[in-house]
């Protein structure tokens, strides 16, 4: 069985990236083939012949297949995460973006949240979505949390409007009067020019904050060894591939309150959740004195992402639904 990934991104250091490079791994090591087609990448790419496409984000691959005149001509599983759900699509859509999630052979979500938010796209798209949360593969350790804590405040996203990197501001700004060494760094592509401008701003008045533009996920480790607390600013999620790293590496994570933050964190427990500069704030102070519940919490955390976000799972996950789709062409033929 041969599978070939439309993806936008893959060589780019995007979460995209990060995500097929993942799961067609694991499925190699299953003895599936893959082939992957970054299809907003500009380049030229072979076309292999495959028994199944499977297309990662709806409203961006629709675009580019119109644009280029491609046609699926396979059966196909679709993909989709926090921007097609949360963002793009809507219950007045037109035809051609109906017709090509109503032919899809299966639907795959992130999150219970977002299959409801499907159904209520359609009510008969629920039957063939399918939730796999994603896996977490790690390349490297990090070391433990041996100092003080300045703290060292680390948010891996890009810059892009419902990635909201400023919303911490005003609360930053209040505890660098109690913390007088707090660091605060963003990574992240450059996506929207007037975000990277009030990036660019604000960091030019603060010191202790600075944006370090894009960083390759194989190299990472040295930020996440340096961070002491990983946060998560987002408007909305399709469910935060940093997050659920930091979780697993044993670096604690104050997340900002929406449905996909929400299903991966109950609060001061797998980590922190805040919805007011206040409650950050208060998570902020908690993770700094209080030792034994930061411990505890990251303890916590990274026996849960253990048990529910293993790339291998992830894997069987699709590959079941491959075996579906690939019975389904033969017993049709």
């Amino acid at each position: 069985m041969h599978i070939l990934f439309f993806a936008p991104y893959f060589n780019q250091p995007r979460g995209n990236s990060t995500t097929i490079k993942r799961i067609v791994h694991f499925l190699q090591l299953r003895n599936i083939n893959a082939s992957v087609i970054p299809y907003l990448e500009k380049d030229n790419w072979y076309l292999p012949n495959a028994d199944i496409f499977h297309i990662l984000h709806a409203t961006r691959f629709v675009k580019w297949s119109s644009e280029n005149n491609f046609i699926l001509n396979r059966p196909y599983v679709l993909t989709m995460g926090g921007t097609d759900i949360n963002i793009d699509l809507k219950p007045d859509m037109d035809g051609d973006m109906f017709s090509f999630i109503n032919d899809a052979s299966f639907i795959t979500v992130f999150t219970e949240d977002a299959r409801e938010k499907v159904g209520k796209l359609y009510p008969r798209w629920l039957e063939k979505t399918k939730v796999i949360s994603q896996g977490v593969w790690l390349p490297w350790g990090i070391s433990e949390i041996q100092d003080a804590l300045d703290p060292r405040i680390l948010l891996p996203a890009g810059l892009r409007p419902v990635k909201d990197v400023l919303n911490v501001l005003p609360a930053l700004d209040h505890l660098v009067e109690v913390y007088p060494n707090i660091d605060f760094s963003i990574l992240g592509a450059n996506l929207d020019n007037d975000v990277f401008n009030q990036v660019q701003s604000a960091a030019s008045e603060r010191k202790w904050m600075k944006y370090a533009g894009v960083v390759p996920y194989e190299v990472m480790k040295i930020w996440y060894d340096k961070a002491q607390i990983i946060i998560n600013t987002s408007i909305s999620e399709g469910q935060s591939l940093a997050v659920m790293e930091a979780m697993a590496m044993g670096r604690p994570v104050i997340a900002r309150k929406n449905a996909a933050n929400e299903a991966l964190i109950r609060h001061e427990q797998t980590g922190w959740l805040y919805d007011t500069m206040g409650e950050f704030i208060e998570a902020v102070h908690s993770i700094v004195r209080n030792d034994a519940l930061r411990e505890k919490v990251v303890r916590q955390a990274r026996e849960w992402i253990s048990q529910h976000n293993s790339p291998e799972k992830e894997a069987e996950s699709y590959r079941n639904l491959y075996e579906l789709v690939f019975f389904h062409i033969n017993n049709t033929e």
